[in-house]
């Protein structure tokens, strides 16, 4: 019982038990999805790599899915509205993950892999329906917590991945990334009925479902010019897409070609890249518990920059290592890069929701996911002919969005600094 009291007093328990329904499944089944996307992600690129696709290739399947998205993130919005938060993110959960799961596990040739991303870019759809079954019925301030939750469920995945380094030693990688990518397909799957069942629709949902009904999905979409209009007639909307843009594509450059870079110039194994993730997930963890409760929505300025920085440093130690380098170089990069990643992630989910209007934040969404991707879609393709030349390129392009990230994180407490003091000066 004392135990208990200790942990009721912490403020990520406390916020979990003060849940709604929604958030509270979401955020309790959220390892079924991260545990076996942590298995295969580590080794997403080298499986490409074993199968016989070229680092060009293997771009161009990161551009192909960024492209997917894109155009997914564009239906996203009015298939909310219009099916509802919970409906949507069934069907198309099933859709984007499912489906490509199988096709991952079976794959013969590069094909596989294309349709797969095709498929896989459905998730923009989800992202935006999940996003909004999560946070809907939940208040504005609770919303850094509850997104830390989540990332405190995925971070639980560092179990999961390290028995991917036994496997991957016994069975051989291919062997083990086929596995990997089926119990992804069975847990994913089992994760979204539980979801469906579990939950219900949120209020906003139930009363945009009802303004919706009888409209077409072409009538809702050609609305979506004027609230883009007035998206890019606001500065704080704007400043945060690019925000999230740099930190989208500073994460598809790492998780692409950093084990590949790894691998070439340090000669490790490639199941040790399985201990390095469940060593990062473990960090995040940590952070999330003892750092992350003291960072505020209100107050980002300071510990995105600094999370920037620390992303930098992450990347630029791993470009310069020399061949053979100490290992302890390598988990000095883990280590930042777990750190700065448990707290952006939460602050970055926050920011954007926060400069959005509520009353349309699935379309608003949706056109945030669409333009923020038109600007990372491109570097999937830049990546792979840059690691073409030397694989250490596409982390040195990282190291500059860090940089641009930061400014942009700065322009947006600019904004905020003098709307609070617009603010002020009519109240007096």
């Amino acid at each position: 019982m004392r135990i208990w009291r200790a942990m009721r007093r912490h403020a990520l328990v406390d916020t979990l038990l003060g849940l709604g329904k929604n958030a509270r499944i979401c955020v309790l089944t959220e390892p079924m999805f991260t545990v076996p996307y942590a298995l295969y992600i580590s080794f997403a690129s080298v499986y490409m790599s074993e199968l016989g696709l070229s680092d060009p290739m293997i771009g161009l399947v990161s551009t192909l899915f960024l492209i997917s998205q894109v155009l997914f993130s564009l239906l996203s919005g009015a298939l909310a509205d219009k099916l509802g938060r919970r409906n949507c993110t069934f069907i198309f959960d099933v859709l984007a993950w499912s489906v490509p799961a199988l096709l991952w596990a079976f794959a013969q040739s590069a094909w596989w892999f294309v349709l797969a991303a095709l498929l896989n870019g459905m998730m923009r759809i989800t992202a935006n329906s999940w996003e909004l079954l999560l946070v809907e019925d939940e208040q504005d301030h609770v919303l850094v917590r509850l997104f830390a939750l989540v990332y405190i469920a995925a971070s639980l995945a560092a179990v999961g991945v390290l028995l991917s380094y036994p496997l991957v030693r016994r069975f051989g990688l291919v062997a083990t990334m086929r596995g990997a990518y089926f119990f992804a397909f069975l847990s994913m799957s089992t994760k979204f009925v539980i979801l469906y069942f579990g939950g219900q629709e949120t209020r906003i949902g139930l009363r945009r479902m009802e303004e919706t009904r009888g409209r077409s999905m072409l009538s809702l979409l050609k609305e979506n010019g004027a609230i883009l209009a007035r998206m890019l007639r606001t500065p704080q909307v704007m400043w945060t897409m690019g925000l999230l843009a740099c930190f989208t594509g500073i994460k598809n450059l790492a998780d692409t070609f950093w084990p590949l870079l790894v691998i070439a110039r340090l000669g490790i194994p490639e199941e040790s890249l399985a201990v390095f993730s469940a060593a990062r997930w473990g960090l995040m963890l940590i952070c999330n518990f003892t750092i992350m409760p003291r960072v505020s929505a209100e107050r980002f300025r300071r510990p995105v920059t600094l999370c920037f920085a620390l992303q930098a440093v992450s990347k630029a130690l791993v470009i310069f290592l020399p061949a053979g380098a100490a290992l302890v170089w390598l988990w000095c990069s883990v280590a930042l890069d777990a750190v700065s990643l448990a707290l952006l992630n939460p602050l970055t989910e926050s920011l954007q929701l926060l400069s959005l209007d509520a009353n349309e934040r699935a379309r608003m969404l949706a056109l945030f996911f669409a333009i923020m991707l038109l600007l990372t879609s491109p570097l999937g393709a830049i990546g792979g002919a840059m690691a073409a030349i030397d694989r250490a390129l596409p982390l040195a392009l990282a190291v500059a969005l860090c940089a641009l990230g930061a400014w942009f994180a700065h322009r947006i407490w600019a904004l905020r600094r003098e709307g609070a003091g617009a603010e002020a000066a009519g109240a007096r």
